[in-house]
């Protein structure tokens, strides 16, 4: 039997980078990234070598399966559907149906038929406890995108390629290859904007993948970054650095929000986050001098106290400069 070559798109992220898999028969060969691929460009991460090890994993299951008293026996799919319908109901008619609780993880946005099945029976179990990836991840981002642009879809992406000061706050895009950024080899994009002259700045309380590839790294204290972002505003606003744009008609409440800046000075906030107030003037007026600047938040900037604030924030600075 000879070789084969297949292309595909890796589904384990929303990066989608596209792979060339090499098998013979069921056997996998090879799994390299795709250079041919206008979007990844050949790029591959570890993640999608290990769907080789998936894919010929020993315990890998191929049909549901049932826990019984002798052990776990393999049963039909039918029988697993008619089990799991009895189960359910019968829960839900002991207790109530919020004892029922959904959770959908990621490989859901990677299938057309549970994206387009699973919205119906979730409504069908009057269930209020539903929980999925994004309850523990970037459900901050959405709810910011559902108050400020009307709908939890509508989170601003960063445009990667056209960015000349990149400021990352909780994120380690070269190990997550750019999550809610759809980015994929984005070590290879934040060297472009680096050898084009702009200039990457890592704010984490650790340092990082991320931060060796950065142009500087400044460390905060953990869930202090809605503080840090404050005390950036505090100087855009303080000192007149606003660049006018074609969203200045439709900003609303830019006086409220130089009135709740105000407060947040550098030298306060460099008590709270730990870092430096002639670093936070540094990086406020290097962010407004540049008109392709872009904060990019993400899960370090979500999954603490001020997570929603944090990305408000991001938000709100965000969209004050110019626009090309």
């Amino acid at each position: 039997m000879k070789n084969q070559i297949h292309h595909r798109t890796c589904n384990l992220c929303e990066a989608m980078c596209g792979l060339e898999i090499i098998h013979r028969g069921k056997e996998i060969i090879s799994i390299k990234g795709d250079k041919d691929d206008p979007f990844s460009k050949g790029h591959i991460c570890p993640k999608a070598l290990a769907l080789k090890d998936i894919f010929e994993d020993k315990d890998r299951l191929k049909k549901p399966v049932k826990r019984t008293v002798n052990g776990w026996m393999e049963i039909t799919w039918e029988e697993a559907f008619e089990s799991v319908a009895e189960k359910l109901i019968e829960v839900q008619n002991k207790f109530e149906n919020s004892s029922v609780g959904i959770y959908n993880g990621n490989p859901v946005v990677h299938n057309s038929g549970t994206m387009l099945s699973a919205p119906s029976f979730f409504r069908t179990l009057k269930t209020n406890n539903k929980y999925s990836a994004t309850s523990v991840d970037q459900l901050p981002h959405q709810f910011m995108a559902y108050l400020m642009f009307g709908h939890q879809l509508k989170i601003p992406i960063p445009d990667i390629d056209r960015t000349d000061f990149l400021l990352i706050i909780g994120a380690n895009p070269i190990i997550s290859n750019g999550s809610l950024l759809s980015a994929p080899d984005i070590k290879r994009r934040m060297r472009a904007i680096q050898q084009s002259g702009g200039k990457i700045v890592n704010v984490d309380p650790r340092f990082t993948e991320t931060s060796a590839k950065s142009d500087q790294h400044i460390y905060i204290k953990p869930g202090t970054d809605a503080f840090f972002l404050l005390g950036l505003a505090n100087v855009i606003l303080d000192e007149g650095l606003v660049q006018d744009n074609r969203l200045t008609n439709e900003i609303k409440g830019l006086e409220e929000f130089e009135e709740i800046s105000a407060a947040f000075h550098p030298e306060k906030v460099e008590e709270i986050t730990g870092i430096a107030s002639n670093i936070i003037r540094q990086i406020a007026r290097e962010f407004t001098s540049h008109t392709k600047s872009v904060i990019y938040g993400r899960m370090g900037a979500c999954t603490q106290e001020f997570g929603g604030l944090t990305m408000w924030l991001v938000n709100a600075l965000n969209p004050h400069y110019a626009l090309e």
